[in-house]
């Protein structure tokens, strides 16, 4: 009975039990817990890298950059996260400025000198540039202009936005197609650990469990209160393992760049639906249990307490 007399609900007689049983509880909270870590890793990574690929350039408005043989890690990096590790100011802007002219490349919109001897973002160029940022009309192909600027600008390396944010891109698709196979055994492994101890719970307290049915509680009541003490697990370790998983994504720097396209909002919506998933494949891992409860014999309960 509750303090103020009255017969106790479900949500009281679920947080009893699971306080019962710290052990099992505990194991349901971790398995939880890691299935939702890799859930939201790999979810948020995926749908990052396709946010970046489709949005990545927008901000920068690059089509084509010219810059040193040498510098193109950097560049690509640049394209694709719009930062970059210092870049020296070594082309002479007003000499390609003149070859890109006698390129006549159609379409071709503006040319914008970037100093990136600081790093970040960069900044405009004076006489001296890291890079050159060519910017094309939406009908022009970026790989002819880059054939046209190789006969004039021998010794510039011509980047192409989209290739460079895609091999940007590929360098983090081990990492995803890891967290991928983590995610799918770490699922079905708590599911199956939901199970396993949804069964244990119910072996545990038959007793119990049958003397609720012998005073009066229905089928129904002991399938929710099985049933409700997995979800409630399954759920507090899920959204604890996927706000976790959120946290270290946004602040690794290998990962930071990747996430951060994706934006905090749709982040905590992956949380969300890491744990919807977990709850939901553990519930029905525990279907066979809670109905095994739901169909105690109130007599065996009475034998048993003798």
């Amino acid at each position: 009975m509750r303090r103020d007399g009255r017969p106790p609900g479900l949500a009281d007689l679920i947080w009893a039990g699971l306080r019962r049983s710290p052990g099992l509880s505990a194991a349901g909270l971790m398995a939880g817990l890691l299935a939702a870590l890799a859930l939201v890793g790999g979810l948020s990574l995926f749908q990052g890298m396709t946010r970046l690929l489709e949005h990545g350039l927008e901000a920068l408005g690059a089509d084509v950059v010219l810059a040193r043989p040498e510098h193109r890690t950097q560049v690509e990096r640049w394209l694709a996260t719009g930062e970059a590790d210092p870049i020296p100011a070594t082309i002479d802007v007003a000499r390609w400025r003149q070859g890109i002219a006698e390129a006549e490349i159609p379409g071709l919109t503006g040319v914008e000198a970037v100093d990136l001897s600081a790093g970040g973002r960069g900044v405009p160029a004076g006489e001296r540039a890291s890079v050159l940022v060519l910017r094309l009309e939406f009908w022009e192909s970026a790989m002819m202009a880059r054939a046209a600027l190789a006969d004039v600008l021998p010794e510039a390396d011509v980047v192409v936005g989209e290739q460079a944010t895609r091999q940007v891109l590929t360098d983090l698709q081990p990492l995803v197609r890891h967290l991928g196979r983590a995610a799918a055994v770490a699922a079905l492994g708590a599911a199956l650990v939901a199970g396993l101890l949804a069964s244990i719970r119910v072996g545990q307290r038959r007793a119990e469990l049958g003397m609720l049915r012998a005073m009066g509680a229905t089928r129904g009541d002991l399938f929710a209160l099985t049933l409700g003490e997995t979800c409630a697990l399954a759920l507090a370790g899920a959204l604890a393992g996927g706000l976790v998983a959120a946290a270290v994504l946004w602040r690794i720097p290998a990962t930071a760049g990747v996430v951060r396209h994706l934006g905090i909002w749709r982040l905590f919506g992956q949380v969300g639906l890491a744990a919807a998933a977990v709850t939901a494949a553990s519930a029905l891992a525990s279907l066979p249990p809670a109905l095994q409860a739901a169909w105690l014999d109130p007599l065996e309960a009475a034998r048993r307490r003798r």
